[in-house]
C-alpha cells in the first residue's frame, strides 16, 4: 500500500466534495495544485485557492462540500426502476458511474423507487446487495407484490383413468394404437374412485405500488355425483365403489357397471343384452347382435352382426359386414377397419386404415391416421372433420362425403328433397290420369265406377297440391340451415381421386380430372375454400375430452 497520501474529488446530488487523506510516515503529502489540476480536468467550478488549501491541509478525510456543480450529473450513475404490467414485480438497473461520480447509495435507490411510486415490497437486503458487489448495468429484482389469490372451486381427483381413448393413443406418426387401447377398468368393491379436494379462499393482494389487488370471489358449485353401484362417504368428499365392476365417468357421474366377458359370441351364447359393459376376447358371427349399455370391446373379427352401444366400441381388428353389418353407438368408434357396413356414431370414428363400401355418420370428427388411410366407394356424413390419407379410387365407385352439417339436419333435409320430388311425379301422374278420365266420360263412358275413380283420384290430386307450397317452405329453411360450420375441414395427406364428391352445406367442390393432392378444404365466405398440405404445419382438430 502506498504511504503517500491521497484525495477523493466527486460529484454528488449536486455538489462537488473533496476528502483528503494525510501520507504515512515518510509519505507525500496532498498539495492543493493536486486537487486544483483534477477539478480542471473534471471541468469542476472554480474554488478558492484558499479553500482548497484550508481542506488539503486539514486532511482529516472527512468529505467537503466545496462548490454546486450542476454539470457533474452527467458522471453520475443513473437508475432506471422498470414495473411490471401486473404491478407485482420491480427492478432497478444502476448504471456505472463515471471517474469522478460517488457510488450510488442505497438511500439513492429507495428514493428512485419512491419516485417510481414502488412503496410495498421492496427488498433492502437486495439493493445492499447489488451496490455491495457492484452488479451495474444489470437488471436487478428489488420489490415483489403478494399476488391476490383467486377463490377456486373444489376439485376432483380421480383415481382411475376418466378419459380413456380421448381423443386416442398414438404411436410413432400419430397412428392410432389399438392393441394399447381398452375401455375397461376393473375395480373392487371398497375402491377408492374419486375425492374432493377442498377449495380455494380467496384473499386479496397488493401491488408493490401499495395498490390492493382484490381476489376473485365467484366459484361454482362442485360435488362428487355418486353414479350405479357407488357411494358416498365422508360428507360426500369421497366416492367408493359398491360393487365389483368397470369404471366409468358418463357426464359428471361415476359409476360402476357389471361387465360380462364371453370368449365369443355365436350359438354357444346367443344375443347379448345387458345394460353393463361387454367385451368379446375373439369373434363375433354373423347373425348376432351386441347390444349393451355401457362399451363393447371385440378383440378380433365382426361380421355380418349389430353392435349398440350406449358407450364407446372398440374393434381391435375390424368389421366386415357383407352390406348386412351394422354399429350404433353413443361415444367413439375405434376400428382397424370398416368394411361393407353402416356406422351411426354420435362421438368420433377413429380408423386405422380404410373405410370401404360403408355409410358412416358421426356426430363428430372422423380420422383415419393408420399406414393406408383410405376411404373407397363410401359415403361418409361427418358434422365435425374429415382427414384421410387417399379420398377415392381409380377403379371403384366415387366417393361421397358431406361435412360440417348435423346428420339429422341433412337427413331431414333429403327426406323433404326426396318427398318434394316424389309428390312432384304424383302429381304429374294424378293430372294425367284425371285428363284422361275427362276424356272418357266426355266421349260417353258414364259408368258409375269411372266417375268415382274420377272423384278418388282428383281428391288425391287436390291433396297432393295442397302440401307442395308446405314442402317447398321446409326444403327452403333446411337448405337455409345446411351452412357448414367454418371450424369443420377436409384433410386429404396424399390424394381426393377425380370422382369424389365433397359438400360443405349446399357447397360442393369436385376435384380435376387428375385428382388433388395434399388438399386442404374449408368453408369460407364465399364457398369452399383450398390450400395445401404442409406435414409441418399440421390442422389442429378439436377433440373433447369429457
Amino acid at each position: 500500500m502506498s504511504r503517500d497520501g491521497r484525495f477523493e474529488l466527486y460529484y454528488h446530488h449536486g455538489w462537488a466534495y473533496l476528502s483528503v487523506y494525510p501520507p504515512r510516515e515518510g509519505g507525500r503529502p496532498v498539495y492543493h495544485e493536486d486537487v486544483t489540476n483534477r477539478m480542471r480536468i473534471l471541468g469542476c467550478p472554480h474554488v478558492s485557492a484558499r479553500l482548497v488549501r484550508e481542506v488539503v491541509e486539514r486532511a482529516d478525510g472527512q468529505p467537503f462540500r466545496l462548490v454546486e456543480w450542476p454539470g457533474g450529473e452527467r458522471l453520475a450513475s443513473a437508475i432506471s426502476v422498470t414495473v411490471a404490467e401486473d404491478g407485482m414485480l420491480a427492478t432497478v438497473t444502476v448504471s456505472r458511474p463515471l471517474k469522478g461520480a460517488a457510488a450510488p447509495t442505497t438511500e439513492d435507490v429507495l428514493e428512485a423507487l419512491r419516485q417510481a411510486g414502488v412503496v410495498y415490497g421492496v427488498n433492502r437486503d437486495s439493493i445492499v446487495g447489488l451496490l455491495a458487489d457492484a452488479r451495474y448495468d444489470e437488471q436487478i429484482e428489488v420489490a415483489v407484490g403478494d399476488p391476490p389469490v383467486h377463490a377456486q372451486s373444489a376439485t376432483i381427483v380421480y383415481h382411475f383413468d376418466p378419459h380413456r381413448g380421448k381423443p386416442y393413443l398414438v404411436m410413432e406418426f400419430d397412428r392410432i394404437n389399438l392393441r394399447e387401447l381398452s375401455f375397461v377398468e376393473n375395480v373392487d368393491e371398497g375402491d377408492l374412485l374419486a375425492e374432493l379436494e377442498p377449495p380455494v379462499v380467496a384473499k386479496d393482494g397488493r401491488s408493490v405500488g401499495g395498490k390492493l389487488v382484490p381476489a376473485r370471489r365467484e366459484t361454482e358449485e362442485v360435488s362428487l355425483l355418486a353414479g350405479s353401484n357407488t357411494e358416498l362417504r365422508g360428507d360426500g368428499t369421497a366416492l367408493i365403489a359398491a360393487a365389483d365392476g368397470n369404471v366409468r365417468l358418463v357426464k359428471g357421474t361415476v359409476l360402476v357397471e357389471p361387465l360380462v366377458t364371453v370368449e365369443r359370441v355365436d350359438y354357444s351364447t346367443g344375443n347379448i343384452r345387458f345394460d353393463g359393459s361387454v367385451v368379446v376376447e375373439k369373434d363375433v358371427a354373423d347373425g348376432f347382435v351386441v347390444d349393451a349399455g355401457g362399451d363393447i370391446q371385440v378383440g378380433r373379427g365382426v361380421g355380418r352382426a349389430t353392435l349398440k352401444a350406449g358407450g364407446n366400441v372398440l374393434l381391435k381388428a375390424g368389421i366386415n359386414g357383407g352390406g348386412a353389418g351394422r354399429i350404433e353407438c353413443e361415444g367413439d368408434l375405434f376400428a382397424k377397419f370398416v368394411e361393407s357396413s353402416t356406422v351411426v356414431c354420435h362421438g368420433n370414428v377413429f380408423a386405422e386404415e380404410a373405410v370401404m363400401h360403408s355409410h358412416v355418420i358421426t356426430w363428430k370428427h372422423c380420422v383415419l391416421n393408420g399406414r393406408r388411410s383410405e376411404i373407397i366407394a363410401s359415403t361418409i356424413v361427418v358434422a365435425g372433420s374429415l382427414w384421410c390419407k387417399k379420398l377415392g379410387s381409380v377403379a371403384e365407385a366415387p366417393a361421397r362425403v358431406s361435412i360440417g352439417v348435423d346428420p339429422e339436419l341433412l337427413d331431414a333435409f333429403r327426406e323433404t328433397r326426396h318427398e318434394l320430388e316424389s309428390t312432384e311425379t304424383r302429381i304429374g301422374e294424378l293430372e294425367r290420369q284425371v285428363d284422361q278420365l275427362d276424356r272418357a266420360i266426355t266421349d260417353g263412358r258414364h259408368e258409375q265406377k269411372v266417375f268415382d275413380l274420377r272423384d278418388r283420384l282428383a281428391g288425391e290430386l287436390a291433396e297432393a297440391r295442397i302440401r307442395m307450397p308446405g314442402l317447398r317452405h321446409r326444403l327452403h329453411e333446411y337448405r337455409e340451415s345446411l351452412e357448414a360450420s367454418r371450424e369443420s375441414r377436409l384433410v386429404v395427406e396424399d390424394t381426393i381421386f377425380h370422382g369424389a364428391v365433397i359438400l360443405f352445406g349446399a357447397s360442393e367442390y369436385h376435384p380435376p380430372e387428375k385428382g388433388a393432392r395434399r388438399t386442404v378444404l374449408r368453408h369460407g365466405v364465399e364457398g369452399i375454400l383450398e390450400e395445401g398440405f404442409n406435414p409441418a404445419d399440421r390442422p389442429k382438430l378439436a377433440f373433447a375430452t369429457t
